[in-house]
């Protein structure tokens, strides 16, 4: 639990630090940003674009919808009650207040070198959040059910991989600013963490 509190203290920083920082002056931040953008695109090629334009379409908003369902429908099959609950609030909550940050900053997404176009305002960046929020579910549902730690240590290992690699993907299609990506997955993080925080503080599992 000391790690689960730790990670929840430094990833509710950052996200503050980030969400002020774009919300005050985000030109202190767009140099990094730019940097980081140009470094990725001078990696690009039509084999790597192909992948990465398929790839970041995972966490689209019908298939992150999908992914919610099914994250629901597992904690509820092999999980329980409590678990079923703690896993909706956090899944809606963090969709919620994406949504609502976004609409608070109106940061206008990259406007050069895209590779592909997306609606909507930059940060924090929907995909990202969403897979820390799905992602972050399932590792706290193997540790929920399942007594291997070397398996359940192989598996967080393996989904923390893909959401880092699902936020790279929207840097790389030219979807977000690095910035925009590491607030999604540190307010997934965020609210993955302090709901098992609170239920297992004060509801039993």
């Amino acid at each position: 639990m000391k790690k689960t509190k730790i990670l929840f203290v430094i990833s509710l920083l950052i996200f503050v630090v980030l969400f002020s920082t774009i919300a005050i002056n985000s030109a202190l931040i767009q140099p990094t940003d730019d940097a980081i953008r140009i470094l990725v695109n001078a990696h690009r090629s039509t084999a790597a674009d192909t992948f990465w334009m398929n790839f970041t379409q995972i966490f689209n908003s019908k298939e992150t919808i999908m992914w919610i369902v099914i994250t629901i429908i597992l904690s509820w099959i092999i999980a329980t009650q409590p678990f079923v609950i703690q896993v909706t609030i956090t899944l809606l909550s963090g969709i919620f207040l994406n949504h609502f940050f976004k609409s608070i900053i109106k940061r206008p997404r990259p406007s050069a070198n895209i590779l592909m176009h997306y609606s909507g305002y930059s940060f924090p960046s929907g995909h990202s959040c969403a897979a820390a929020l799905v992602l972050g579910c399932l590792i706290l549902l193997t540790w929920h059910v399942s007594q291997r730690k070397w398996l359940n240590h192989l598996i967080t290992i393996f989904f923390v991989c893909l959401a880092v690699i699902v936020g790279f993907s929207r840097i790389y299609v030219g979807a977000h600013y690095p910035s925009d990506v590491i607030g999604g997955l540190c307010l997934g993080t965020t609210l993955v963490t302090g709901f098992q925080l609170l239920f297992s503080k004060y509801i039993n599992h």
